[in-house]
């Protein structure tokens, strides 16, 4: 972080009510914080401040967020920028990405718990990449010294051996801290993929794992193991080009149009996917992963074995969460009959090796497929129930997380939202903890029956 103790914050927002919000938010937590009413004013404080963390608002006369943010990285590489947007904004959020490296973003209004723990998280982003910076320099200064010597004795050999070990050690840990980094960006994108899903959460994983053990059970080799997981986990990022009906109604209910429309979406991802470094090959399996065997599959219709290995991996998997999940046909909507289509068209448009492979997995890993939680009503919610998965909104806000145990005050929260916007929430409860809670009402009759 910067050179003094309390992590400093630079507020950007032309609305001088919420500026002055999220300056009274940053003060009740210890952080030191800068105002600014404009992208401009922001710059010109960055010209004499050093911060830690950047959070903007997008939508500003004269210079949006996006811009300020890009000109921000520029100005101030070091500081971690965060966008706080609206909810239609997904274009722009995604523009934010791409030329401002941005680290996060929120949609407003903001939850304070949510904006703190990613302001945390962005601080503790930035306290890691300063080590690893100071841990690279380190290095090259050791790599200078060592170049510099020209000394055959042995003492000195072995003492500068050790010094360079010590930096390659360095390094090494820096790199690893660099790896869960870019898992932890990974793991940003695919939730922010399935929250376009509007309600249908936590299935990449599914998909990925999948594709994972049958490109494991195929022993392909081990990079190509973590390009197939990668895409599985991308493969549906170019869905943000599509309009939100083509994203939630099953497909054989699209017109002609639409399905012109929705065919384009993996060749939207490609080209995402092409342009961030190290992600080619990934992007060309992304861009493959709906093209069937006997070429009726899009975009480019390729037949056999013109399709990769890892885009038929993935097809069938992905095809397997579509129809569980009422998004490919019409008439099915649970995993059973949607692992019977996928068998019934092994052979055509799914290699036939990779469906026999995902029955295996699907019979180890995918019988109770979602039959672990409840979706309860909040007039149903009882302390100590737990969540299975991630609460989002059907607007697609992230409200809660996996494993969050509920209690009242959750309770009394949501119940003035509810009130609020006039929606209803469906809490993905997880049914061991409804169990449990039946066993503790049972107990006391249990108790006094033996008395």
């Amino acid at each position: 972080m910067s050179d003094v103790m309390r992590p400093k914050i630079l507020l950007v927002d032309d609305e001088q009510s919420i500026l002055d919000s999220l300056y009274r938010f940053c003060r009740q937590r210890k952080w030191d914080a800068l105002r600014a009413d404009s992208g401009q004013k922001g710059l010109e404080l960055l010209n004499t401040e050093k911060v830690d963390v950047i959070v903007s608002d997008m939508r500003m006369p004269n210079m949006d967020g996006a811009e300020f943010l890009a000109k921000a990285k520029a100005a101030s590489p070091n500081s971690v920028r965060i966008l706080l947007t609206g909810y239609a904004d997904m274009e722009a959020v995604i523009s934010a990405v791409n030329q401002a490296k941005i680290y996060n973003y929120l949609n407003k209004p903001w939850d304070d718990n949510m904006l703190e723990s990613v302001v945390n998280s962005a601080l503790d982003f930035k306290s890691k990449e300063d080590e690893r910076l100071r841990l690279v320099t380190e290095v090259a200064e050791k790599n200078k010294e060592l170049a510099m010597l020209n000394v055959s004795l042995e003492d000195k050999v072995k003492i500068r051996t050790k010094e360079l070990q010590l930096a390659v050690d360095s390094v090494q840990a820096s790199n690893k801290r660099i790896t869960k980094n870019f898992h932890n960006a990974l793991s940003l994108i695919t939730g922010i993929i399935e929250m376009q899903d509007r309600g249908i959460t936590n299935y990449t994983e599914m998909i990925a794992n999948a594709s994972v053990d049958i490109a494991k059970a195929l022993e392909l080799k081990p990079i190509e193991i973590e390009q197939i997981r990668i895409a599985a986990l991308l493969h549906n990022i170019g869905k943000f080009s599509l309009p939100e009906l083509l994203r939630k109604a099953p497909m054989d209910t699209f017109s002609k149009a639409d399905l012109e429309v929705f065919h384009l979406h993996p060749i939207h991802a490609e080209v995402i996917l092409s342009g961030m470094t190290g992600l080619k090959t990934i992007a060309k399996i992304v861009r493959s992963h709906q093209e069937y065997l006997n070429g009726r599959g899009y975009p480019d219709k390729l037949k056999g074995d013109d399709i990769p290995l890892g885009s038929k991996i993935i097809c069938v998997a992905s095809d397997f969460q579509k129809l569980e999940s009422n998004r490919l046909l019409k008439k099915i909507s649970d995993p059973e009959h949607a692992l019977e289509y996928i068998k019934k068209m092994s052979g055509r448009n799914y290699d036939a090796r990779i469906v026999d492979l995902f029955e295996k997995y699907y019979n180890v890993h995918l019988q109770n497929y979602r039959s672990h939680l409840a979706p309860l009503s909040l007039h149903e919610l009882k302390d100590g129930m737990v969540l299975a998965e991630n609460l989002v909104s059907d607007t697609g806000l992230a409200m809660l997380t996996k494993n969050t145990v509920i209690t009242a005050d959750h309770i009394q929260r949501f119940t003035a939202y509810e009130n609020d916007v006039g929606g209803k929430l469906i809490f993905p409860i997880l049914i061991k903890s409804i169990d449990k809670l039946l066993e503790k009402v049972a107990s006391p009759e249990l108790d006094s029956h033996h008395r």
